[in-house]
């Protein structure tokens, strides 16, 4: 396919290269007449809907200008070729303005006319296309200032032997660079924006054993931090019977994701809401592959969304949703059924995968060429912002805005956010639902904490690992094991880390093992924001949704020495007291600080300065939609530099680097790092900036040690499961229930205990199951309809 594009192309640009040469030879109506016949053929040779293009129909007519033109000109001609040559690259340049103008990258009307419809949309083809034709643009503005400096300052004999031979070689040069530049650049592109770690064959991970007999100073693995990637990683490692140590600085484990605990009302310190814990999600595999969905229940969450001009009480189902915005906004009406029926087209193609606890996007080149094809949805929001996915579907700015500003849920902004994750979180929001632990984080937390300990692993708190022993120097050092707090060594030969990679270069490892490429790369990322927290108890129900999205008509700002705090989105998380029969809650509005604004807290006085002045504006605004605000009995202010020593983040980074297009997915580092047996989870990894996201990079890092395919594989037409590391078949099954492959000595939770294995297999690699993929369509989840 690509080939003939190609072709078609070249035979285009052959026209204008015979046409160089045969004035060169002072044929210049044969030129005419050959470059005629050129385009003429390649307009026949173009197929249905792509025959009129600008290179074409521009060459058609020089050409035929040019035939009509020799002839009339006589014995003048000699002294006119100069012209005529300058006149064909003042045509080009015409031509290609035209083309921008039009929207149409010159040359790529003619060399993407035989991708398929959702690969022209490829962002890596656009961008290969762009290059093209800026090489192009610079051939054509050369040859037109070559020729005319040939035509006003040299000979006749001269300045035809100048224009010629200049214009014969940038035609030649053009056809013998694009191909090149079409074939290599594209795939150089693409291979940036796929997995380079563990997937290299000639690095192989190594396969921890389960049951191996070890000293008590001595584990499989080593999990530095214990937030909810390290102890997801942690939990599958144990519940696969590696023997597994978990240590954490803080007292309690959890890092971000706790629940504090005040009278018996719940003070939350990081996630408030999961997008991961419906059917399909990370989070809801992981808890199914754990059998944790007994201990672990989740219940839907209520929301709404408000401003100073309305409030809406949201999540009631996609169809109740859609039809209360579009009263409020009549003319996106249309444009809110499109973008719900491709949110729920997007579903289905990220649900499309053979194992839930596997990641969905692409993990290689051809999966990448392969997406494009069967999910054409997905393939297309990757490299779009969530502003011009929005954009493409409603006309009203202001519902723009108002969707566009969720993305600060997950500290991002609408015009630098990533379209593909927009696009779970509204799939989430409206179809989905939103969900939350029963007995929160802290439940989840200590249900996963409860795992390691069970499968023979050891979870230490308030005793962080000072130091990474290594073997070797530089980026060739191997880890042999870890030195605690308390002076105690570890010893292991893998060792995963749940920790601000930039803290631990130079802190727990020597800078040189990471390498200077990774300490570069680093340098290059910004962190997320942070966060200020203000709790307010109330000794009364507050009468409105789970979580409120709050949005100022205007961004309020707080000056901070040198710069400001701009307040433009609060999140607003309401719980109750803990005693049901208490008529008591407690409320938390989370606002994003800046990592730019974080050494503002950092001294105490102003710090507390800060903390007043952000107090009183957050309670103003939250006065305008709540008035009952001001009944607040007693409140709790958490700073960025609280959080930072919660969770060892630089700058307080709730979400570790920042969700921005121009630092997603594979431009983030890990989870293989660049010692041997070296590992990154959680929110600084790859897959990291949220719950489940963390979640899924300690998910990649345990499947890999155990021998399993840490990513998956497309799922097959007729809907089986991947065949795992080493050749194993996977069992048939009648519904996605996992595998068992459990330990023995876990409780028997009644009514959740199907699909749990019962023995301890001491077979060497043995493989972590996935979930098989369930048949799903994109149709819309259950609703709740209590308002």
């Amino acid at each position: 396919m690509r080939k003939k594009s190609l072709l078609l192309f070249s035979l285009a640009m052959t026209a204008w290269l015979a046409f160089a040469v045969l004035c060169r030879l002072e044929m210049a109506l044969w030129g005419a007449a050959a470059g005629l016949a050129l385009s003429l053929s390649v307009l026949l040779l173009l197929p249905r809907g792509h025959r009129f293009n600008i290179l074409s129909a521009f060459s058609l007519l020089f050409f035929a200008v040019a035939a009509a033109a020799v002839p009339a000109l006589g014995d003048t001609i000699t002294k006119r070729l100069p012209n005529l040559l300058a006149g064909g690259f003042a045509t080009l340049c015409i031509m290609a303005g035209y083309g921008a103008l039009e929207g149409t990258l010159f040359p790529a009307s003619l060399l993407e006319l035989d991708y398929p419809e959702s690969m022209r949309r490829s962002p890596i083809l656009r961008r290969a296309f762009r290059v093209v034709t800026l090489a192009w643009d610079a051939l054509f503005l050369s040859g037109l200032a070559v020729c005319l400096v040939s035509m006003l300052a040299l000979r006749a004999s001269t300045a035809l032997l100048v224009s010629s031979t200049t214009a014969a070689a940038l035609f030649g040069l053009g056809i013998l660079a694009t191909p090149a530049v079409v074939a290599f650049l594209p795939k150089r592109m693409e291979a940036k924006l796929v997995e380079k770690g563990p997937l290299s064959p000639r690095w192989k991970p190594p396969l921890l054993t389960p049951g191996t007999t070890r000293a008590a100073n001595e584990f499989d693995a080593v999990v530095v931090g214990s937030g909810v990637g390290g102890l997801a990683c942690a939990s599958l490692l144990s519940q696969a019977g590696m023997k597994v140590l978990v240590a954490e600085r803080g007292r309690l484990p959890g890092g971000y994701s706790q629940t504090y605990e005040w009278e018996g009302f719940p003070l939350n310190s990081g996630p408030t809401v999961l997008l991961g814990a419906g059917e399909g999600g990370v989070l809801h595999a992981l808890l199914r592959r754990l059998d944790l969905e007994g201990m672990v229940p989740m219940r839907r969450l209520s929301w709404g969304i408000a401003n100073g001009r309305m409030a809406l009480r949201l999540g009631l189902g996609a169809e109740q949703d859609m039809e209360k915005l579009s009263k409020k906004f009549p003319t996106c009406r249309a444009g809110l059924q499109r973008l719900f029926s491709d949110l729920r087209r997007f579903r289905g193609e990220w649900r499309d995968r053979s194992d839930y606890l596997s990641s969905p996007l692409p993990s290689n080149i051809e999966d990448y060429h392969e997406q494009f094809i069967r999910h054409p949805l997905s393939a297309h929001w990757q490299n779009l912002s969530f502003r011009e996915m929005l954009e493409g579907y409603l006309d009203d700015e202001r519902l723009v805005d108002l969707l566009g500003r969720l993305s600060a849920i997950l500290g991002g902004e609408p015009s630098t956010f990533p379209a593909y994750e927009g696009a779970r979180l509204l799939v989430s929001l409206f179809i989905d639902g939103i969900h939350y632990p029963a007995s929160h984080m802290s439940g989840l937390v200590n249900a996963l904490a409860e795992k390691v300990r069970q499968g023979g692993g050891r979870l230490t708190t308030s005793c962080g690992v000072e130091e990474i022993l290594l073997r070797g120097e530089g980026t060739g050092s191997v880890p042999i094991g870890v030195r605690l707090a308390d002076g105690t060594q570890a010893r292991s030969g893998v060792v995963v880390l749940d920790v601000d990679p930039r803290r631990a270069a130079g802190g727990i490892m020597p800078s040189s093992a990471f390498g200077t490429d990774f300490l570069r790369e680093m340098e290059k990322l910004r962190p997320s924001h942070s966060a200020f927290l203000l709790h307010l108890i109330f000794e009364e129900e507050l009468r409105i949704p789970d979580r409120v999205f709050l949005f100022p008509t205007r961004p309020r700002r707080v000056r901070t020495g040198d710069s400001f705090v701009e307040i433009d989105s609060l999140i607003l998380s309401r719980e109750a007291h803990t005693d049901p029969s208490r008529n008591a809650c407690v409320l938390m509005v989370r606002a994003n600080i800046p990592a730019t604004c974080f050494h503002a807290f950092e001294d105490q006085r102003d710090s507390e300065e800060l903390s007043t002045e952000l107090t009183a504006l957050v309670r103003e605004e939250l006065a305008s939609v709540i008035p009952s605000v001001k009944r607040a009995t007693k409140e709790f202010v958490t700073l960025p530099t609280h959080l930072a020593r919660l969770a060892s983040h630089g700058q307080g980074a709730a979400f570790g680097f920042a969700p921005l297009l121009t630092q997603w997915y594979f431009r983030r580092p890990g989870p293989r790092l660049a010692p041997a047996n070296l590992y990154l989870v959680g929110g600084w990894s790859r897959y990291g900036g949220g719950l489940e996201g963390a979640m899924l990079s300690g998910v990649v890092v345990a499947r890999e040690l155990c021998g399993e395919s840490p990513y998956g594989s497309s799922a097959s037409p007729s809907g089986q499961s991947a065949t795992p590391a080493g050749g194993a078949a996977p069992e048939e099954r009648d519904s996605g229930e996992p595998r068992g492959e459990g330990r023995n000595g876990s409780e028997e939770t009644p009514g959740r205990g199907r699909g749990r294995g019962k023995g301890r297999s001491r077979r060497k690699g043995r493989r972590l199951s996935g979930l098989r993929r369930r048949e799903n369509t994109g149709e819309e989840g259950g609703q709740d309809d209590e308002e």
